[in-house]
């Protein structure tokens, strides 16, 4: 091992210590509150009233598949809150601080421990140096009948709290973010285009795991269907609601984000090019037909599944604060949109 890579592993070794220290910290405090039958500002399981996620969150996280535990995270009407949630602010805004992750979203501990990852989640990129690329072309004749476009899942767990309650169904439960995947397949069957979701849970047991457990389902599912052109991992985000919602003919609905994965030196990526084609000809068609709709498109150095196939996109749709009907309004357009693009670029 060479200098440089003892000083790497050293710094990185480094990192993980804190992070850890940092996310136990946040877990012991949520878990002395709950001891000391102190209320914090949580959402509660069946509320849609409020949008705040707190300590309560990760001591749900803390507390899922334990059997008596699961119904402990009960709201007390009357009690002040203004020093418990001072504590909370102040500790989520250490940890964001030197670790980079954010105790109101769990998506952020998986991207802090893979240090490739460098997703800069609140300021969409461009890639300017690519001016030109070249137009993905399909087959829908060839392959009528047989799924076309597949859907699943990486974070199988995520909903939306104004329609859940909660950001994250607990224990290994699916989330609403199927829902959403269910939606884009109707519209595509709607267009005349075959498809197929799978919902593999994968964030359960280790949500740490989930991407790993989800390269398993792509495989699979390609294997199993040679006719696929596209292939979607729809996430929602977990930005704030008015980043994320938009006013398309006359409805409200989420906004969609398209994230291409580059891949590095030691996570080669062959196909992002190509994906880059594909999510540059959907941002282009639905700010041509639903201004709007699309939020962009970001990249990222890692590879989320889409070194397997030409034309594999991650997308995320809306955000924890939208709601599932919103999302899934944008599903529609999103099936039209592609259904355009399949049909017109055969």
């Amino acid at each position: 091992m060479t200098r440089m890579q003892k000083k790497h592993l050293l710094n990185t070794s480094k990192k993980m210590l804190l992070i850890h220290v940092m996310v136990a910290t946040v877990m012991l405090s949520g878990f002395y509150t709950y001891l000391s039958n102190a209320t914090v500002p949580v959402v509660a399981m069946h509320s849609t009233n409020t949008m705040f996620m707190g300590l309560a969150t990760w001591r749900d996280f803390l507390f899922w598949g334990i059997p008596g535990l699961a119904h402990s995270n009960e709201l007390k009407a009357n009690q002040d809150t203004t020093v418990q949630r001072s504590m909370r602010d102040w500790l989520n805004e250490t940890l964001i601080l030197f670790t980079n992750i954010n105790g109101n979203d769990l998506s952020s501990i998986l991207r802090a421990e893979l240090p490739r990852v460098a997703v800069q989640k609140n300021n969409l990129v461009s890639m300017p140096a690519i001016t030109k690329v070249k137009l993905p072309s399909f087959n829908v004749a060839k392959n009528l009948g047989k799924p076309v476009v597949a859907v699943y899942h990486t974070h199988t767990s995520e909903s939306f709290i104004p329609s859940s309650g909660v950001a994250h169904s607990p224990g290994g439960q699916r989330g609403q973010i199927i829902e959403v995947g269910d939606a884009l397949i109707k519209s595509l069957v709607n267009q005349g285009i075959s498809g197929v979701q799978d919902t593999t849970i994968h964030d359960s047991p280790s949500f740490m795991k989930a991407y790993s457990a989800s390269e398993v389902t792509v495989k699979r599912l390609l294997k199993e269907n040679p006719s696929i052109q596209m292939i979607f991992d729809i996430h929602r985000d977990a930005a704030k609601r008015e980043n994320v919602i938009a006013s398309v003919n006359g409805e409200t609905v989420a906004k969609i984000t398209i994230l291409v994965a580059q891949g590095q030196a030691d996570l080669p990526q062959p196909h992002w090019k190509e994906n880059y084609a594909l999510a540059k000809l959907i941002d282009e068609k639905c700010n041509e037909k639903y201004p709007g709709l699309s939020r962009g498109i970001t990249f990222d150095e890692w590879r989320y599944n889409q070194h397997l196939h030409p034309h594999a996109l991650l997308l995320e749709v809306g955000s924890e604060e939208t709601s599932d009907e919103e999302a899934m309004r944008s599903m529609e357009m999103l099936g039209d949109v592609l259904a355009g693009i399949l049909q017109g670029n055969s």
